[in-house]
């Protein structure tokens, strides 16, 4: 699987165009070996609004400084008719769509309007419904409701409502979780793929997560979910991030950057074994959690990354990940990305196809 996020429909004009082309993209990606695509098809924009009607045309902007995703200023776009020119592709080269959204803000304040876990079944519903009367239903493998709920800003609308602050206040992950907050949670694991299972039982329903919500995920009841979607980085670890400077994820002189870059390539190197065994402890517990929870495990997002890609060692990216492909395919995860660098916009591990389609021949045989 690769994931192109909400990339695909924002990168598509003037000097961020790398998925103008769908044709040329999609080509690529098959030619890669993937057959299966994590892409955001913006439900909130997709659906009607508050006031019931459905619009074509939004003006997205950026979330925040973070240029891993997206562009920095803002971009219009039309998601209902880019969105049926990608579903054509997907079958055109035989990739299913594995659905996520990280509610990119717009103009319009879309996402604020989705905080119950009737607004996500309603937005939802209504994008599946719209994929399906175009003709493509079939090509859509499962749902990732929220992009790592409840973190915020992927769940802007409904941090409000299950942390009772506003969105920008990071202090609620800081702290453990209390018995109302769990509480709020597991309505939306409950509610939300209850609903839209009943409504579209072909296609998986689940949730993704992050290193900072494991444990409070591991308290709750995830019996409605199909899937758990596990994304994982190096960088999880605290002592990873101090050895390397990589404590604050923000941007410094590119001097700096690419000394930063080189330091982690060497530290991960000159102590691999003890670095992939903090991998290996966390995969095995993740996976075993999903085994008991009757959980497919997926491996959606990973395993190394940066404020400036550019200043990584390509090589080492390659190196890291087919170690945790290979642990990952050991504990039976069958649903693996093999770096989130395997799309267009990031150039420097994109060209290398062949890597890529060697990876994704030793996925696809387990």
């Amino acid at each position: 699987m690769a994931c192109w996020d909400y990339s695909w429909l924002t990168r598509r004009e003037g000097r961020h165009s790398e998925y103008r082309n769908l044709d040329r993209v999609f080509e690529e990606l098959a030619a890669r070996g993937y057959n299966c695509l994590r892409l955001d098809p913006c439900p909130h924009l997709v659906a009607a609004g508050p006031n019931g009607m459905v619009a074509e045309r939004f003006e997205v902007l950026p979330e925040g400084r973070d240029l891993r995703r997206g562009v920095r200023g803002p971009v219009q776009t039309y998601p209902r008719r880019v969105l049926a020119d990608l579903l054509r592709k997907a079958r055109q080269y035989d990739i299913r769509l594995w659905l996520a959204s990280w509610y990119v803000p717009d103009t319009q304040a879309r996402r604020s309007f989705v905080r119950s876990p009737g607004d996500f079944i309603r937005v939802w519903a209504e994008t599946l419904a719209f994929i399906r009367d175009e003709g493509f239903a079939g090509q859509i493998e499962a749902v990732d409701f929220c992009h790592e709920f409840p973190m915020a800003p992927w769940a802007h609308g409904a941090w409000r409502r299950i942390f009772g602050t506003h969105p920008a206040n990071p202090l609620p992950l800081l702290r453990s979780w209390d018995s109302r907050v769990e509480e709020r949670v597991q309505g939306y694991l409950l509610e939300v793929p209850r609903a839209l299972r009943a409504l579209f039982p072909d296609i998986w329903i689940g949730v993704s997560t992050c290193h900072s919500l494991e444990a409070s995920l591991r308290r709750l009841d995830t019996s409605e979910l199909d899937f758990l979607d596990t994304h994982m980085w190096l960088t999880d670890d605290p002592a990873f991030r101090i050895a390397t400077g990589s404590l604050l994820p923000v941007a410094v002189p590119s001097p700096l950057e690419n000394l930063r870059g080189r330091v982690a390539a060497l530290l991960y190197r000159s102590r691999q074994e003890h670095w992939l065994g903090t991998l290996r402890d966390r995969l095995e517990a993740q996976s075993s959690f999903a085994r008991v929870r009757r959980l497919t495990p997926v491996l959606g997002e990973g395993y190394i990354r940066a404020v400036r890609e550019q200043a990584l060692d390509w090589g080492w990216v390659r190196s890291v990940s087919e170690q945790v492909i290979e642990e990952a395919l050991k504990r039976d995860v069958r649903v693996i990305n093999p770096a989130i660098y395997g799309r267009p916009h990031s150039p420097g591990f994109w060209e290398d196809q062949a890597w890529q389609s060697r990876i994704n021949d030793l996925i696809r045989s387990g």
